[in-house]
């Protein structure tokens, strides 16, 4: 069988904590986590956020963006380490190097996460099988870590269909088999659908994949808007979307979700200055100076309220960029005291490429 696109999408398992796990065999089958390094990790504390669990820690129920608090409720001998950027970067390069060996286009997405477009010589979903089996072997021998991957017609289920033989899994789903393979799965499975619209959906009677995909269109966008059409165009296996190879970016940019919501502004800058320094790693790595700091703030109600400020000079300090970001964050919220927040997202932009001379001091704190 033939298909005129057939799309990959790679995703490593549990990167970070697999990572260490590799370079300290000791933590094998051991609930492990890797923190943000925003927070110091006393034994006498429990401040931190999970950037990434083990699988046995997540059968403790612990996943990423958890309080450390939390998670050692959870689980009491949960064994906390150091983010290790550097280290995660280098084998996140060399695992894309391999994948470029054998595919046409690789789009990456997260420093663990890849879309991918075969060779035109590759015609068939056995040909891509194959192809993925190679890239997964060599991943394995080369950094000692595995990845799933997902083969479909679109990036939407191919993603979805990398998730779902988590660890070290593949998922072949051809065109004549989207609809079977996406209906019987929750919604939550489509990528974008979190906690607060899967409420929604549940409220409408939508538990699947396949509810939402025979659902009333004029209902889900009374209820969600045009995202709720967008979920449910792939539930009905449409994705036109485009494998784009990766390229510099005129803007850089991460959010960070609040479970539960709160209005609490100290748990909200905890959030806000780890992502500063997600943003502020891609910086360093893409050599990028910024001029503009955009800071958005989404409400458990679904509004969500911008405020963007200019430098007069071109700068990647992680100190100004924290704290410019705490202070929008301060002047956004204080009209909305009283309103729970369900996501912050922070960027720059008006990039500016330097070299390593140009570096400042503050760029490897």
């Amino acid at each position: 069988m033939t298909s005129e696109k057939i799309i990959m999408h790679i995703d490593m398992d549990s990167f970070f904590a697999s990572v260490e796990i590799r370079d300290n065999p000791d933590l094998r089958d051991k609930p492990v986590v890797v923190c943000s390094k925003t927070f110091h990790l006393h034994k006498d504390t429990s401040r931190g956020v999970i950037s990434a669990a083990s699988y046995p820690a997540r059968k403790f129920g612990l996943h990423s963006a958890m309080p450390l608090s939390e998670a050692k409720k959870l689980c009491p001998d949960v064994i906390c380490l150091p983010m290790n950027k550097n280290l995660y970067k280098q084998v996140s390069d060399n695992a894309v190097k391999i994948i470029q060996k054998y595919v046409k286009t690789v789009q990456q997405v997260s420093i663990d996460e890849a879309y991918v477009l075969l060779k035109d010589d590759v015609k068939t979903y056995e040909e891509a099988a194959e192809c993925a089996r190679k890239i997964k072997s060599e991943i394995a021998a080369a950094e000692r870590i595995t990845c799933t991957v997902g083969i479909a017609p679109n990036k939407s289920v191919a993603k979805i269909a990398s998730g779902y033989q988590k660890p070290d899994g593949l998922t072949v789903v051809r065109p004549e088999e989207v609809l079977g393979f996406l209906s019987p799965l929750p919604v939550t499975k489509i990528p974008g659908v979190g906690k607060k619209t899967a409420e929604t959906f549940d409220l409408l009677g939508i538990q699947t994949i396949g509810d939402l995909a025979k659902a009333d269109k004029r209902q889900i966008y009374e209820k969600i808007g045009r995202s709720g059409m967008a979920f449910q165009d792939i539930a009905n296996g449409i994705d036109s979307s485009q494998v784009m190879e990766t390229a510099d970016a005129k803007s850089i940019s991460r959010f960070y979700s609040l479970n539960p919501y709160t209005n609490d502004l100290t748990v909200v800058k905890m959030g806000a200055e780890s992502i500063c320094e997600e943003v502020h790693e891609i910086l360093i790595q893409k050599k990028m100076f910024f001029k503009t700091i955009t800071v958005g703030i989404r409400y458990a109600d679904f509004t969500t309220v911008t405020k963007s400020k200019s430098h007069t000079v071109h700068t990647s300090d992680i100190f100004f960029l924290k704290r410019h970001a705490q202070d929008m964050i301060d002047e956004l919220a204080a009209n909305n005291a009283n309103k729970k927040i369900k996501q912050i997202n922070i960027g720059v932009s008006n990039l500016k490429k330097t070299d390593v001379s140009q570096m400042q001091l503050t760029d490897f704190f």
